[in-house]
């Protein structure tokens, strides 16, 4: 209004532009029957292999906009959009004529020819980017809008209900699917494959309604089973993506997020695997910043960032912006973030196991359990697990077989007193320690052992059949004991500075 005032001298009333906008057809927001119609022509034109350009009273519709539209909509339009989508609106309630005429969807015009000799035309060839850039761009634009999304329309609220925190279920799947892992390595193939199947089942579930790490997740699980197998990785990508196919709607931002990664598979999940964590993470946690949210959630998000940093994955600067924001926010206190500290170092000490440094590694790991001591035995059990853990396969590397079968005990009683004799953690451990018992030929011990395995096994899987579900809860399903995925050294240390640093900022501050 005031560029028409002092430009053109041209003097109206608000109520005078809206009139007049109304006059011509021009209006910002799409209304919600406007866009349950786009949907439904979209779905039908999809089902027919037809790709879609939307518009509205002549005016073209971005896809991103449509999407964001999706995820702010009231629930009662968002239960219309999912309705036409598969197919199962009640017909009565569909639009008039009236609405069908002002959205019209078509198939996009082709591109101009290059080849055009019109004289009055002169276009250059389109410069398309080559795919190994066109793929994770994409992909990000299509993250970022699904997250901004979900936020802003509230179906991530960060917070708990009841005991079990929202963000945790992806990461409960992602620790079972560790876990079997874990039980292939120590020899129990059958057993680790078929918890590998429950994660299968599990994922499903998950998928119908996804929290706000599901598909990092879900890529990142990818990248694991990569390092384990190729083909496990492949073939978990294929299920993935068929299933999503099959549940969710052609238009939803996983399916468009799959149709790229297929495009390059694999080696191209590998490859993008760092630019679309960072780019994901990053609009996560401006907006976990912004907000008041639960802490059990940002500590889990914090340790996300920590094990991507560490991992090569994310940048230092990224890292460092958002702890920095958590702990001056008070979104992490100061004991969660000491505590995070401890949990940095005990993947310093794996490494250092892994590079054949023992004596470092057990010097780390006492470190963690000499704080573990100024703490009630209560708290903090997981950790105290895994540094029990770490201690057993110390002993392994420089002590006697005495020490290993006492570190052993040790290992299985915490686990048991903790997690109880049929947990998934318990029996990982006792595939463990029975592993060892074989290989210094205790075979009366291993048999035994083995037998207490394989009824504690089948105790766990009748629980999971019975409750068509992961048996168990995990407290804290985002510390698991082993690192996935191939850590730095030096990215690792220079995460235990930067906390060590924060925490003494935060000492030095009135």
């Amino acid at each position: 209004m005031q560029i028409m005032q002092e430009e053109h001298q041209f003097f109206a009333t608000v109520r005078m532009y809206k009139a007049r906008f109304q006059k011509w057809g021009i209006e910002k927001k799409i209304k919600a029957e406007e866009a349950v119609e786009i949907f439904r022509q979209q779905t039908a034109r999809a089902a027919a292999g037809k790709p879609t350009v939307a518009y509205i009273r002549g005016r073209r519709i971005d896809p991103d906009r449509l999407q964001r539209y999706r995820y702010r909509a009231a629930p009662v339009i968002s239960k219309k959009i999912m309705s036409v989508e598969k197919g199962t609106e009640d017909q009565s309630s569909s639009n008039s004529s009236r609405i069908t005429q002002v959205v019209v969807c078509r198939t996009p015009s082709p591109s101009p020819s290059p080849d055009a000799t019109d004289s009055n035309v002169s276009i250059s060839p389109r410069m398309e980017e080559p795919t190994e850039l066109k793929v994770p761009h994409e992909c990000m634009h299509i993250l970022r809008n699904f997250i901004n999304g979900a936020f802003d329309n509230g179906m991530w609220q960060m917070s708990n209900t009841g005991d079990r925190a929202e963000m945790n279920g992806a990461f409960t799947w992602q620790h079972y699917v560790a876990s079997s892992q874990g039980l292939i390595r120590h020899g129990r193939v059958k057993e680790g494959f078929s918890l590998l199947g429950l994660c299968m089942d599990q994922y499903k579930l998950q998928l119908q309604q996804p929290d706000s790490m599901f598909w990092l997740a879900t890529y990142k699980c990818a990248i694991v089973l990569a390092s384990q197998n190729d083909g496990l990785a492949d073939a978990f990508i294929d299920y993935a993506s068929k299933l999503t196919s099959l549940i969710l709607p052609p238009g939803h931002p996983f399916n468009q997020l799959w149709s790229r990664v297929m495009i390059t598979g694999l080696g191209g999940i590998k490859e993008h695997a760092g630019p679309i964590f960072e780019s994901y993470l990053d609009l996560w946690g401006r907006h976990v910043n912004s907000r008041e949210t639960n802490t059990t959630n940002d500590v889990q998000g914090a340790f996300v960032f920590i094990q991507l940093h560490c991992t090569g994955l994310l940048s230092y600067n990224l890292l460092e912006t958002v702890i920095q924001g958590m702990i001056a926010g008070q979104a992490i206190s100061r004991e969660s973030a000491e505590f995070l500290l401890q949990e940095t170092k005990f993947r310093l000490a794996l490494l250092c196991l892994a590079r054949r440094r023992s004596k470092k590694a057990e010097s780390v790991t006492r470190e963690i359990m000499a704080w573990l001591d100024t703490k009630s035995y209560e708290e903090y059990s997981d950790l105290r697990c895994k540094a029990a853990w770490l201690i057993f396969e110390v002993k392994q590397r420089k002590g006697t077989q005495a020490e290993v079968l006492r570190a052993g005990r040790d290992l299985l009683k915490l686990s048991q007193d903790r997690y109880g004799p049929a947990h998934i953690q318990t029996l990982e451990a006792m595939s463990a320690v029975e592993n060892y018992c074989r290989k210094i030929g205790a075979i009366g011990g291993a048999e035994q052992m083995s037998k207490d395995f394989e009824s504690r096994w089948r105790t766990f899987r009748s629980m999971a059949d019975e409750r068509q579900n992961f048996p168990e809860e995990i407290h804290q399903p985002w510390y698991y004991r082993s690192i996935e995925l191939g850590e730095k050294v030096g990215y690792v240390e220079e995460t235990v500075k930067l906390f060590e640093r924060c925490l003494k900022l935060s000492d030095d501050s009135p």
